[in-house]
Protein backbone atom coordinates (compact mmCIF):
# COMPACT_ATOMS: atom_id res chain seq x y z
CA UNK A 1 0.00 0.00 0.00
CA UNK A 2 2.82 2.38 0.84
CA UNK A 3 4.49 1.72 -2.54
CA UNK A 4 1.19 2.33 -4.36
CA UNK A 5 0.70 5.56 -2.43
CA UNK A 6 4.21 6.77 -3.32
CA UNK A 7 3.66 5.98 -7.00
CA UNK A 8 0.35 7.87 -6.94
CA UNK A 9 2.02 10.91 -5.38
CA UNK A 10 4.85 10.76 -7.95
CA UNK A 11 2.43 10.56 -10.89
CA UNK A 12 0.42 13.46 -9.48
CA UNK A 13 3.58 15.55 -9.13
CA UNK A 14 4.59 14.74 -12.72
CA UNK A 15 1.12 15.67 -13.96
CA UNK A 16 1.21 18.99 -12.13
CA UNK A 17 4.69 19.72 -13.49
CA UNK A 18 3.60 19.00 -17.06
CA UNK A 19 0.55 21.21 -16.61
CA UNK A 20 2.72 24.07 -15.36
CA UNK A 21 5.02 23.70 -18.37
CA UNK A 22 2.05 23.77 -20.74
CA UNK A 23 0.56 26.81 -19.04
CA UNK A 24 3.89 28.64 -19.12
CA UNK A 25 4.28 27.84 -22.82
CA UNK A 26 0.74 29.05 -23.51
CA UNK A 27 1.29 32.32 -21.66
CA UNK A 28 4.53 32.95 -23.56
CA UNK A 29 2.86 32.40 -26.93
CA UNK A 30 -0.13 34.55 -26.02
CA UNK A 31 1.85 37.57 -24.78
CA UNK A 32 5.06 37.75 -26.81
CA UNK A 33 6.82 41.11 -26.65
CA UNK A 34 10.10 42.60 -27.86
CA UNK A 35 12.53 44.13 -25.38
CA UNK A 36 14.96 46.90 -26.31
CA UNK A 37 17.71 47.96 -23.93
CA UNK A 38 18.47 51.59 -24.73
CA UNK A 39 20.96 54.10 -23.35
CA UNK A 40 19.47 57.60 -23.25
CA UNK A 41 21.81 60.32 -22.09
CA UNK A 42 24.18 57.59 -20.80
CA UNK A 43 21.43 56.11 -18.61
CA UNK A 44 19.96 52.66 -19.38
CA UNK A 45 16.27 52.07 -20.00
CA UNK A 46 14.40 48.87 -20.80
CA UNK A 47 11.42 49.31 -23.15
CA UNK A 48 9.12 46.35 -23.83
CA UNK A 49 6.60 46.49 -26.69
CA UNK A 50 3.99 44.14 -28.14
CA UNK A 51 0.30 44.12 -28.98
CA UNK A 52 -2.57 44.10 -26.51
CA UNK A 53 -5.02 41.19 -26.38
CA UNK A 54 -2.61 38.72 -27.98
CA UNK A 55 -3.05 36.65 -30.02
CA UNK A 56 -4.32 39.44 -32.27
CA UNK A 57 -6.88 38.84 -35.01
CA UNK A 58 -7.83 41.17 -37.86
CA UNK A 59 -10.75 43.50 -36.94
CA UNK A 60 -10.49 42.67 -33.22
CA UNK A 61 -9.66 45.24 -30.57
CA UNK A 62 -5.91 45.45 -29.99
CA UNK A 63 -3.30 48.17 -29.63
CA UNK A 64 0.25 48.96 -28.66
CA UNK A 65 1.39 47.45 -25.35
CA UNK A 66 4.29 49.45 -23.89
CA UNK A 67 6.29 48.89 -20.68
CA UNK A 68 9.10 51.15 -19.45
CA UNK A 69 11.63 50.27 -16.76
CA UNK A 70 14.91 51.29 -15.22
CA UNK A 71 16.61 47.89 -15.70
CA UNK A 72 18.30 45.69 -13.15
CA UNK A 73 22.08 46.21 -13.60
CA UNK A 74 22.62 42.51 -12.89
CA UNK A 75 20.17 41.40 -15.60
CA UNK A 76 19.41 44.46 -17.79
CA UNK A 77 17.31 42.71 -20.46
CA UNK A 78 14.98 40.97 -18.01
CA UNK A 79 11.60 42.52 -17.28
CA UNK A 80 10.83 39.84 -14.68
CA UNK A 81 13.58 40.87 -12.29
CA UNK A 82 12.73 42.36 -8.91
CA UNK A 83 15.52 44.84 -9.60
CA UNK A 84 13.60 46.72 -12.32
CA UNK A 85 11.89 50.02 -11.53
CA UNK A 86 8.81 51.09 -13.51
CA UNK A 87 8.86 54.53 -15.12
CA UNK A 88 5.68 56.53 -14.69
CA UNK A 89 4.36 59.66 -16.41
CA UNK A 90 5.60 58.82 -19.93
CA UNK A 91 2.11 59.33 -21.36
CA UNK A 92 2.89 63.05 -21.04
CA UNK A 93 6.06 62.96 -23.16
CA UNK A 94 5.69 59.97 -25.53
CA UNK A 95 3.33 59.01 -28.36
CA UNK A 96 3.27 56.08 -30.77
CA UNK A 97 2.96 56.05 -34.53
CA UNK A 98 1.34 52.90 -35.91
CA UNK A 99 2.11 52.18 -39.57
CA UNK A 100 1.05 49.52 -42.07
CA UNK A 101 2.31 49.99 -45.61
CA UNK A 102 1.93 53.66 -46.50
CA UNK A 103 -0.79 54.25 -43.86
CA UNK A 104 0.21 55.91 -40.58
CA UNK A 105 -1.64 56.96 -37.44
CA UNK A 106 -0.36 58.69 -34.28
CA UNK A 107 -1.90 57.56 -30.98
CA UNK A 108 -1.66 58.73 -27.38
CA UNK A 109 -0.57 56.38 -24.62
CA UNK A 110 -2.86 55.69 -21.66
CA UNK A 111 -1.33 54.52 -18.36
CA UNK A 112 -2.74 51.22 -17.09
CA UNK A 113 -4.34 51.52 -13.65
CA UNK A 114 -2.54 49.76 -10.80
CA UNK A 115 0.34 48.71 -13.10
CA UNK A 116 3.08 51.37 -12.97
CA UNK A 117 5.23 51.66 -16.08
CA UNK A 118 2.58 50.03 -18.29
CA UNK A 119 0.93 51.98 -21.13
CA UNK A 120 -1.44 51.12 -23.98
CA UNK A 121 -2.66 52.79 -27.17
CA UNK A 122 -5.78 51.14 -28.60
CA UNK A 123 -6.52 50.50 -32.28
CA UNK A 124 -8.26 47.87 -34.43
CA UNK A 125 -6.02 46.22 -37.06
CA UNK A 126 -8.08 45.91 -40.24
CA UNK A 127 -5.71 44.03 -42.58
CA UNK A 128 -3.34 41.11 -42.25
CA UNK A 129 0.03 42.72 -42.79
CA UNK A 130 3.20 43.87 -41.03
CA UNK A 131 2.66 46.57 -38.39
CA UNK A 132 5.31 48.97 -37.10
CA UNK A 133 5.11 50.74 -33.74
CA UNK A 134 7.32 53.84 -33.52
CA UNK A 135 7.54 55.28 -30.02
CA UNK A 136 8.69 58.90 -30.13
CA UNK A 137 8.91 61.98 -27.94
CA UNK A 138 11.16 62.81 -25.01
CA UNK A 139 12.65 60.81 -22.14
CA UNK A 140 14.48 62.89 -19.53
CA UNK A 141 14.43 65.85 -21.99
CA UNK A 142 16.18 63.73 -24.66
CA UNK A 143 14.37 63.19 -27.99
CA UNK A 144 13.86 59.52 -28.90
CA UNK A 145 12.40 57.60 -31.85
CA UNK A 146 12.40 53.80 -31.49
CA UNK A 147 10.62 51.28 -33.73
CA UNK A 148 9.22 47.81 -33.06
CA UNK A 149 8.00 45.60 -35.93
CA UNK A 150 5.77 42.54 -35.64
CA UNK A 151 6.91 39.19 -37.04
CA UNK A 152 4.68 36.68 -38.88
CA UNK A 153 4.19 33.46 -36.92
CA UNK A 154 5.22 32.67 -33.35
CA UNK A 155 8.15 34.44 -31.71
CA UNK A 156 9.97 33.52 -28.51
CA UNK A 157 10.42 36.28 -25.94
CA UNK A 158 13.80 34.83 -24.95
CA UNK A 159 15.39 34.90 -28.40
CA UNK A 160 18.33 37.31 -28.49
CA UNK A 161 18.02 39.30 -31.72
CA UNK A 162 21.02 41.57 -31.18
CA UNK A 163 23.62 42.27 -28.51
CA UNK A 164 25.53 44.82 -30.55
CA UNK A 165 25.24 48.55 -29.91
CA UNK A 166 23.64 50.81 -32.50
CA UNK A 167 23.52 54.61 -32.42
CA UNK A 168 19.92 55.70 -32.99
CA UNK A 169 20.44 59.44 -32.61
CA UNK A 170 22.37 61.93 -30.50
CA UNK A 171 22.56 60.60 -26.91
CA UNK A 172 20.46 57.53 -27.83
CA UNK A 173 22.14 54.13 -28.28
CA UNK A 174 20.37 50.77 -28.57
CA UNK A 175 22.36 48.12 -26.71
CA UNK A 176 20.29 44.95 -27.12
CA UNK A 177 17.12 43.53 -28.69
CA UNK A 178 15.45 40.43 -27.27
CA UNK A 179 12.30 38.63 -28.42
CA UNK A 180 9.51 39.72 -30.72
CA UNK A 181 5.74 39.75 -31.17
CA UNK A 182 3.45 38.27 -33.84
CA UNK A 183 1.49 40.12 -36.50
CA UNK A 184 -2.34 39.97 -36.59
CA UNK A 185 -3.87 36.73 -37.84
CA UNK A 186 -6.97 36.42 -40.06
CA UNK A 187 -10.19 35.84 -38.12
CA UNK A 188 -11.35 33.43 -40.81
CA UNK A 189 -8.91 30.83 -39.44
CA UNK A 190 -10.68 30.82 -36.07
CA UNK A 191 -14.28 31.77 -37.00
CA UNK A 192 -17.07 29.24 -36.39
CA UNK A 193 -19.61 28.11 -37.51
CA UNK A 194 -19.51 30.60 -40.40
CA UNK A 195 -16.34 31.99 -41.96
CA UNK A 196 -15.80 35.61 -40.99
CA UNK A 197 -14.70 37.77 -43.95
CA UNK A 198 -12.41 40.71 -43.11
CA UNK A 199 -14.19 44.07 -43.07
CA UNK A 200 -11.65 45.43 -45.58
CA UNK A 201 -12.60 42.66 -48.04
CA UNK A 202 -16.31 43.39 -47.55
CA UNK A 203 -15.72 47.11 -48.16
CA UNK A 204 -13.79 46.32 -51.35
CA UNK A 205 -16.64 44.11 -52.60
CA UNK A 206 -19.21 46.83 -51.80
CA UNK A 207 -17.11 49.40 -53.68
CA UNK A 208 -16.83 47.04 -56.64
CA UNK A 209 -20.58 46.43 -56.67
CA UNK A 210 -21.30 50.17 -56.49
CA UNK A 211 -19.02 50.78 -59.46
CA UNK A 212 -20.74 48.00 -61.44
CA UNK A 213 -24.16 49.41 -60.62
CA UNK A 214 -23.03 52.90 -61.60
CA UNK A 215 -21.58 51.64 -64.88
CA UNK A 216 -24.77 49.67 -65.62
CA UNK A 217 -26.88 52.78 -64.95
CA UNK A 218 -24.72 54.81 -67.35
CA UNK A 219 -25.00 52.12 -70.02
CA UNK A 220 -28.79 51.99 -69.64
CA UNK A 221 -29.00 55.78 -69.88
CA UNK A 222 -26.85 55.79 -73.00
CA UNK A 223 -28.97 53.04 -74.57
CA UNK A 224 -32.19 54.89 -73.76
CA UNK A 225 -30.86 58.11 -75.29
CA UNK A 226 -29.77 56.33 -78.42
CA UNK A 227 -33.19 54.65 -78.75
CA UNK A 228 -35.18 57.92 -78.68
CA UNK A 229 -36.64 58.84 -82.07
CA UNK A 230 -35.19 61.94 -83.68
CA UNK A 231 -38.34 64.07 -84.03
CA UNK A 232 -38.02 67.42 -85.85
Amino acid sequence: MKLFSNITILLSAIGISMLCVLLASTVQNVSAHEKQLVSIGKKDYLFVVGSTNEPVFVDDKSGVDFFAYIPDPKDPTSDDSNGTKPIQGLEKTLKVEVSAGDKKKVLDFDPVDKDPGHYTATFFPTVQTTYNYRVFGNVSSTPISLTWTCSPGSVSEDTVISNSTMKISDNVVRKAVVGGFPCPEPRSDKSFPETYPPIADMNNKIDSMQKEIGQSAQNMASTATAAKPNIK
